[in-house]
């Protein structure tokens, strides 16, 4: 007996409508390896820009900025030379001042040498206090840090490898200073690099923000917010795929991020996202949510023992309380008072709002840390010259137009995001008032545009790249003028550097 055959299902009703079922799948395979070819052609090429476009620029920084003129690369320094000597965080005591006044400080016990290698510039005494007399170089003395005193010292290690491979070479603490600001650009390039590779979508932003000029100039020199700002990018750059593993090491680059500076415990909602439909009865959803706050209570945890071990006033000239200060008069402070500041601000709870709004939001506040975000260099006193920002708003304005169609937004995520970075503003300046402001006074001192780059990566997570077919013309642009603006930087960064100094 003949055996039967089995119909084909390309042949046939049957057959057909198999092949239109299947027809669906088969064409969102071929969109997937589409995206999967141009998602990894795109890395590859981005980091080719990153190593060509913004290393360099970081290494001609490293060389051509005198030691510290990168702003408070003096008390990174110090805790980085610290760190060596087992010194984990800062600790207290007592200092007599210019004043003649003695008061408590937060501080690491160092080698003075690497205080005045790091004093580019002298202190002013008719305008802060300093200690005195300052102690000589060559035998270990107390050095006043104040909060930078109270950091967690993980960004601090890169530079503190650096400089304790030079003492090992035996070479001069100015040559093994300039290796420690090396070892800190190759561990920023380290971060950059694996942040561009892992992304699997919105590279350009995270190109940007690792390559403005102010990222660049901070990763060539101590200040540890440079490896704060490279850990959010791959933050970001780990939750834009799904694999488990990668939210697990988002978690904990973002509990260091935390650890390094608590007022940026919101960046931990990009642990939530993408969020699920009705998240709010969503297991998955919850479950993010103890993992984000797993990622943030070490912050918390450290703080706490800080401000309670550590942390101490920082010192002012004897001055008269600001006009919010309601107690007697005359009210002479020594110094920063958080008690004092915390005691006006719950006598006026609507500063809370009113105060971070008017050191963020008013118009020129905003010019001014738009311009420090791209780039405002030596004790912030230098500034680039203007193509160099005009360059960079014109290219933030060309990307949102000529990308627009590569990408959609998921507007809850956007949402989500971007109140996060707002309470994290928000949280930089109220800890800026408290902490670095004058008593009583109606403003806030202290905020930079350097502290909110850290919080652009997020805004990554909320963009959804369209089918392959817009893709590529994308892609396309954000190459062309990401790297176009990293050349003109290259080449105009280090001769106004030059100039500057």
């Amino acid at each position: 007996m003949a055996a039967r055959r089995r119909p084909c299902p390309g042949r046939g009703r049957d057959g057909a409508a198999g092949a239109q079922a299947q027809a669906p799948r088969r064409a969102a395979r071929e969109r997937t390896a589409v995206t999967g070819r141009l998602d990894g052609a795109g890395g590859r090429l981005w980091c080719a820009a990153f190593a060509l476009l913004g290393l360099p620029l970081c290494l001609l920084l490293a060389v051509l900025v005198p030691l510290g003129e990168v702003a408070d690369e003096s008390a990174h320094l110090l805790r980085a030379v610290a760190l060596l000597d087992g010194q984990v965080v800062g600790h207290r005591e007592t200092v007599t001042y210019s004043d003649g006044i003695a008061r408590p400080a937060a501080g690491v016990t160092a080698d003075p040498v690497w205080e005045v290698l790091s004093r580019a510039r002298p202190l002013a005494p008719d305008k802060v206090p300093v200690p005195e007399p300052m102690p000589a170089p060559g035998h270990p003395a107390f050095l006043p840090l104040y909060t930078i005193g109270t950091y967690f010292p993980a960004f601090y290690i890169p530079g503190a490898l650096g400089i304790g491979l030079g003492q090992a070479l035996g070479l001069t603490p100015a040559k093994a200073a300039l290796l420690g600001r090396l070892a800190n650009t190759a561990a920023y390039g380290a971060l950059g690099l694996a942040a561009l590779a892992l992304a699997r979508r919105g590279r350009t932003l995270l190109f940007g923000v690792l390559v403005v000029p102010m990222s660049l100039s901070l990763a060539a020199s101590f200040n540890q917010d440079a490896l704060m700002i490279a850990a959010c990018a791959l933050a970001a750059a780990l939750l834009t795929g799904d694999d488990p593993w990668r939210r697990r090491l988002a978690a904990v680059v973002i509990a260091l991020v935390v650890l390094a500076k608590p007022p940026y415990a919101a960046i931990a909602a990009m642990l939530l996202v993408p969020l699920p439909e009705r998240f709010w009865v969503s297991r998955l959803f919850w479950c993010r949510v103890g993992i984000a706050v797993l990622a943030v209570l070490p912050g918390v945890a450290w703080i706490v023992f800080a401000t309670i071990h550590v942390a101490t006033p920082v010192p002012r000239l004897a001055y008269e309380a600001g006009p919010l200060w309601s107690g007697p008069r005359p009210a002479p402070f020594l110094g920063t008072d958080t008690g004092a500041q915390v005691r006006i601000l719950l006598e006026h709870p609507g500063l809370i709002l009113t105060l971070p709004a008017q050191g963020l939001l008013a118009f020129k506040r905003v010019l001014v840390l738009a311009t420090g975000a791209i780039g405002v260099f030596g004790w912030l006193d230098r500034l680039l010259p203007a193509i160099v920002y005009t360059t960079w708003i014109a290219a933030l304005v060309g990307l949102a137009i000529l990308c627009g169609r590569s990408v959609r937004l998921r507007w809850i995520d956007l949402a989500l995001l971007v109140t996060a970075a707002l309470l994290t503003a928000w949280l930089v300046a109220l800890s800026q008032y408290l902490s670095w402001t004058h008593v009583g006074e109606a403003r806030i001192d202290g905020p930079q545009g350097r502290y909110f780059l850290p919080l652009l990566p997020m805004l990554v997570l909320a963009l959804v790249p369209r089918p392959a077919a817009v893709l590529a013309p994308g892609l396309r642009w954000g190459l062309v003028i990401g790297t176009a603006v990293a050349a003109l930087d290259l080449v105009v960064v280090p001769l106004a550097t030059a100039w500057m100094f």
